[in-house]
């Protein structure tokens, strides 16, 4: 491990520690859980903004084209409602709070455990997922009540009746009310994904494209690439927020999700969640964190066992030099921008399914900035030829620590642009005086 990788990992020891002893709850399970999501998320956008600067490059596109594929899953995604004219008479209405109930509530909510109202229907409308949504006319009109699923099927001696459930308490829904069903609609959601995949992966070629073959200067390819891309979410849009509503909630709910926890010690007492200092708290992993461990892995693997990643390093040192040596530098340059807009596409996606909507005219703001100085952080060196991938994960780890300790803290946010950029100043000026020093030792 590089001296500069040691500093980096010993600096996010340091901000961790520091923190805790100030306020113990930075250590909280809760917190811990966010800052590896966090981490995970601004650490894909690194890892792919890392490729580029080895090359000697720079992307500057990042968090346009985060809110440009963020709007376009939206869009691809294409929630509908196909409503079904017949209509079921409602029979039976039971909230959480009704001690009255025929029906135990118990016996309900062992199947919809988060939901706050069970409507039973005359007759089986089929199958329910969530969000269909049952429409009535009330007092003001017609009304809209979004459904979790079928609580239970044939809970009475009626075979036919059905049991629908609903996180809203449905305070203006009677018994004795027809209902009609909006089933919703909507692409695939890994069809959808593998389209703005690709869609990412494309504009990150044409950048690599400009670059190579056009021989324009990376960071005018990508700023007018950062500007483009905010410009098309806002006009495809018509700069008005967009979301998924309720579709997807199983998707969501696996993205979203944890895959497994793991304990640590110290933690409970630490954060005064406990007095015991040898009681171990279970941390929960989430499936985000299991996505950039895959794709950290990979691109170790491309970069210190592959030759294509050796490769790709002597492009960065000496692009020239690399090319007469029989290296085809153009594929590599190319392919180091189609990662990262990959990998930009990929966060657009999950950002979009944590948020569950875009704004796409702040979505991704200065996440260039986040993901540069993560690389930098991390040992990539601003004229290439320089990076790995544990140190660009660290980096990204400082950055979100930085701003959660900022949050834990009580400190104004207004002071993290000036800590994240006093913290990237600081890496630079480190990078030149280490370069600077080897420079002296070979010359010695």
């Amino acid at each position: 491990m590089q001296l500069k990788n040691v500093g980096i990992f010993a600096l996010l020891v340091l901000i961790i520690v520091i923190a805790t002893m100030i306020e113990g709850n930075f250590v909280a399970a809760a917190n811990l859980k966010t800052l590896i999501r966090d981490t995970s998320l601004y650490g894909l956008i690194s890892i792919g903004v890392a490729m580029v600067i080895i090359t000697g490059g720079i992307d500057l596109s990042i968090g346009s084209l985060i809110a440009l594929c963020g709007v376009m899953m939206v869009q691809v995604i294409d929630v509908r409602y196909e409503r079904d004219e017949s209509k079921y008479p409602i029979i039976e209405i039971i909230r959480r709070n009704d001690e009255a109930a025929q029906v135990p509530i118990e016996t309900l909510s062992q199947q919809t455990p988060d939901a706050e109202t069970w409507i039973r229907l005359d007759e089986s409308i089929g199958r329910v997922r969530s969000g269909d949504r049952l429409i009535y006319r009330g007092v003001l009109g017609e009304s809209k009540l979004y459904l979790s699923g079928i609580a239970m099927g044939e809970i009475t001696d009626r075979a036919s009746s059905v049991w629908v459930a609903s996180s809203d308490p449905a305070r203006s829904i009677r018994v004795g009310m027809s209902v009609q069903i909006e089933r919703i609609t909507y692409t695939p959601p890994l069809i959808a994904c593998g389209i703005v995949l690709l869609a990412g992966s494309l504009l990150g070629l044409i950048h690599g494209l400009l670059v190579t073959r056009a021989h324009l200067q990376p960071f005018v390819v990508t700023l007018c690439g950062l500007l483009i891309y905010r410009g098309l979410a806002r006009v495809w849009t018509g700069d008005d927020q967009v979301g998924l509503g309720s579709a997807l909630a199983d998707f969501k709910s696996v993205v979203t999700g944890n895959v497994f926890e793991f304990p640590l010690p110290l933690v409970s007492r630490l954060s005064g969640a406990s007095d015991s200092w040898t009681q171990w708290t279970w941390i929960e992993f989430p499936f985000t964190g299991l996505l950039l461990v895959i794709v950290a892995t990979l691109a170790w693997l491309f970069l210190q066992h592959s030759v294509a990643g050796r490769h790709l390093l002597a492009s960065g040192e000496n692009e020239q030099a690399a090319r007469y040596s029989g290296v085809r530098t153009n594929r590599l340059i190319t392919a180091a921008y189609v990662a990262s807009g990959f990998l930009a596409a990929l966060t657009g996606i999950l950002f979009l399914l944590e948020w569950n909507s875009v704004q796409p005219g702040s979505s991704g703001n200065f996440y260039e900035l986040y993901a540069i100085a993560a690389a930098v952080l991390g040992g990539c060196s601003l004229r290439g030829g320089r990076g790995a991938v544990l140190g660009v994960i660290a980096g990204a780890a400082v950055m979100r620590c930085l701003y959660k300790a900022i949050v834990v803290l009580g400190i104004d946010q207004q002071w993290e642009m000036v800590i994240i950029g006093g913290a990237l100043l600081s890496s630079v000026m480190l990078d030149e005086v280490m370069r600077r020093y080897a420079a002296w030792q070979q010359a010695k």
